[in-house]
């Protein structure tokens, strides 16, 4: 069985549009919407924000279970169902006259996207790829940031020019394209089952550590990366709110929706990064990196908000990026550096989990903080703290290693 085909890096391209529709345009591109449905809907900021919460919530419960499904069934068809449910729910939402209306159209786009998001994309790259894991997996998480880069600024050109319900529809159209090529095009989870060896196996299968035996999932390590996990992606959602930021302190919608694109040109950047440091480092140190490069965003952030300073908050943006090169990569390649490449379902269904509980919780959090502040600054000093709390988490499994 061969360990290096043309078939290896096209499900890297499958991945690219799975991870462009669900994260991207899902989870990444929602926040130009905040503002205009809010408005329209007579409704707090928060208020309407707690719709992707309950959404990002549904994901995370379907995550837990669909790493044993695709075992079980025929992918393609599960594929089929998820995105007919993300694409059906968006495209509902154009016609929706009432919050609670949302709420429920929110959970059902977030099984979808739990179907097809970062639970399944992470184990698909696992099974495909031994060596240039690191690569791999920050290529086609990549894209989750161009799409997101793209169609922030789209979607908010829409909703000027055709209002947010018709653009609820051009959204659920793009979504379910983007999801076509993996629909169509025969490929399978399995390599074995193609008579193909995972990329690179042999020149790495000397080197595979007894981590691959089973893991306890109540140790000190596992706990720490559960709680990193868990901090770390509830500093997420500040990326959906740049938007109501520029608003916040008199700055147009425009630049708004171009902060937003930035953070995801930053988030395209830094996850190819990441995915490089840590193919030429270790996992962990490529994290730190990462961590440390945010620190410096929020900072900026901080002070460009203070003074309206439009180029700060350029600059800031652009390296806020950054945090989903951790949450959508570094996560995933910290799991299995800890944990192993066997136990890597079992694990990261756990901590994809959590992943999508963090950022489910600070996309409702942010937004009533500053319904109720009207500033963002506490924001960005709890993100900080958040910060240094994980750097010394990360030393804590490094030292139980």
């Amino acid at each position: 069985m061969s360990h290096k085909s043309y078939k290896h890096w096209m499900v890297v391209f499958l991945m690219c549009c799975l991870a462009a529709s669900s994260i991207g345009l899902c989870t990444n591109a929602i926040g130009v919407f905040y503002t205009p449905v809010s408005q329209s809907l007579d409704v707090l900021n928060g208020t309407f924000a707690l719709h992707a919460t309950l959404s990002t919530l549904a994901t995370a419960l379907t995550s837990l279970k669909i790493s044993r499904a695709i075992k079980k069934h025929s992918y393609k068809k599960i594929l089929l169902i998820g995105v007919i449910l993300s694409s059906g729910a968006t495209w509902l939402m154009s016609y929706c006259t009432s919050v609670y209306a949302f709420y429920i159209l929110g959970i059902l786009r977030g099984i979808g996207v739990g179907i097809y998001g970062m639970v399944p994309i992470t184990v698909v790259i696992t099974n495909w790829f031994d060596k240039k894991h690191g690569l791999a997996t920050s290529l086609a998480l990549s894209f989750s940031g161009l799409s997101g880069a793209i169609f922030s600024p789209l979607l908010s050109s829409w909703i000027i020019h055709y209002g947010w319900q018709m653009t609820y529809r051009f959204m659920a159209v793009c979504i379910f394209t983007l999801v076509l090529p993996a629909l169509i095009i025969p490929w399978n989870i399995d390599p074995q089952k193609e008579d193909l060896l995972p990329y690179g196996y042999k020149e790495r299968k000397q080197t595979i550590h007894i981590q691959n035996n089973k893991v306890n999932l109540l140790t000190i390590s596992f706990i720490c990366m559960c709680l990193f996990t868990l901090l770390h992606t509830s500093i997420t959602g500040i990326s959906q709110h740049l938007s109501g930021i520029s608003v916040s302190i008199q700055l147009s919608a425009t630049i708004g929706a171009t902060l937003m694109s930035l953070a995801m040109i930053g988030n395209i950047s830094t996850k190819l990064l990441i995915g490089l440091l840590s193919d030429l480092f270790t996992p962990v140190k490529a994290v730190i990196i990462m961590i440390l490069t945010n620190c410096i965003s929020l900072v900026l952030l901080f002070i460009g908000v203070i003074h309206k300073e439009t180029l700060l908050l350029y600059i800031g943006s652009f390296m806020f990026g950054s945090i989903y090169s951790v949450g959508a990569v570094g996560i995933p390649m910290l799991t299995r550096y800890f944990f192993g490449n066997k136990n890597y379902a079992k694990t990261y269904s756990v901590i994809g989990f959590l992943t999508n509980v963090g950022s489910a919780s600070s996309l409702t959090l942010i937004g009533y903080l500053y319904d109720f502040t009207h500033s963002y600054q506490i924001v960005f000093i709890i993100a900080l703290c958040f910060h240094l709390i994980n750097l010394i988490l990360l030393g804590t499994i490094c030292l139980k290693r």
